[in-house]
């Protein structure tokens, strides 16, 4: 008899649960400025520990490597996925299993034609030039484990900063707050000033917000940050973002101007890069403005965590 009014009571405590205590909480976790901390601190944690382990378990060996880090950037998918479903109760659609292999091949093929595009005028305005070549089947291996950061930062400031941002505040304040962001988290890179976190947040931090508002998933922003990665340091062997891979396609000089090659930081230091990138957000905002999916300014809605349109992708 104990047992039955125990198990009543246990039945009755979990009711007022659900009724009472989960919708509050749900409430303050959907806050919009602890919702981006949340996400933010869980996905950067899970990959450092993540990055951790593959590099203790897979040592020197590439494909090892390489295939610990496709599984780690899974899990950080999966962990941004369940976490955006059970605060915000809604579908992932910015990461869309049907839209996977397109939106990623897209991607992939426009941060390869941006490098590549930099890396030739800066070539023909006399600032690169290649001194030897290292063709190498483990560039491969190397590609695949390009994925991570890519994969770990896209959720983090187009996933859970710029989304969030734009739903409560506008597009005009996402894009703003998530390219100043992005662009002060590489300050701390070998070699970096203001200039290089100003270079990133236009060239990088507004592109990728476009890319995204414009895609409406995060699998075309994660291919052009994988490719643009992989193109600048592993294909034509320039700095990426301050730090030089010993390992590449192409080991090169550069010489001239700072504002041609970026100097020791890199193309992304450079106006080449800055100029190119930001026609290619010009050209993506007045699209969205053209089409009506540019969200205007609503204030109040970021400190009560509310959404601003139908579009919470």
């Amino acid at each position: 008899m104990l047992w039955i009014l125990l198990i009543m009571k246990l039945q009755s405590l979990r009711g007022k649960w659900h009724a009472t205590v989960m919708p509050a909480l749900r409430r303050i976790l959907r806050w919009a400025p602890l919702l981006m901390v949340i996400l933010t601190v869980a996905v950067m944690g899970l990959r450092s520990i993540t990055a951790r382990a593959v590099r203790l378990v897979a040592g020197e060996s590439l494909p090892l490597t390489a295939i610990g880090y496709i599984v780690a950037s899974a899990l950080v998918l999966a962990l941004y996925a369940v976490l955006c479903r059970l605060i915000e109760r809604r579908r992932i659609t910015e990461l869309s299993r049907h839209t996977i292999a397109v939106a990623t091949g897209k991607g992939l093929a426009t941060g390869f034609l941006l490098m590549t595009a930099a890396v030739a005028i800066m070539y023909i305005g006399g600032g690169y030039r290649i001194t030897s070549t290292t063709p190498s089947f483990g560039l491969f291996w190397i590609f695949l484990y390009c994925l991570l950061t890519a994969v770990a930062e896209e959720c983090v400031f187009r996933g859970a900063i710029y989304r969030i941002t734009e739903r409560s505040l506008g597009t005009t304040a996402a894009m703003a707050i998530s390219a100043l962001i992005f662009g002060g988290a590489h300050i701390l890179n070998p070699n970096a000033s203001l200039w290089t976190s100003a270079a990133i947040a236009i060239e990088a931090g507004i592109l990728f917000g476009a890319v995204y508002a414009h895609c409406g998933n995060l699998w075309v922003p994660i291919g052009i940050h994988w490719a643009w990665n992989f193109t600048e340091g592993r294909i034509w062997g320039l700095p990426v973002s301050g730090d030089l891979k010993a390992t590449s396609l192409f080991h090169a000089e550069t010489s001239g101007p700072k504002l041609l090659t970026g100097g020791a930081f890199g193309p992304e230091a450079s106006l080449t890069v800055v100029v190119l990138c930001s026609l290619l957000s010009a050209y993506l905002i007045y699209d969205l403005h053209r089409t009506g999916r540019w969200i205007p300014f609503r204030g109040t809605r970021f400190l009560h965590g509310k959404t601003a349109r139908h579009n919470i992708r």
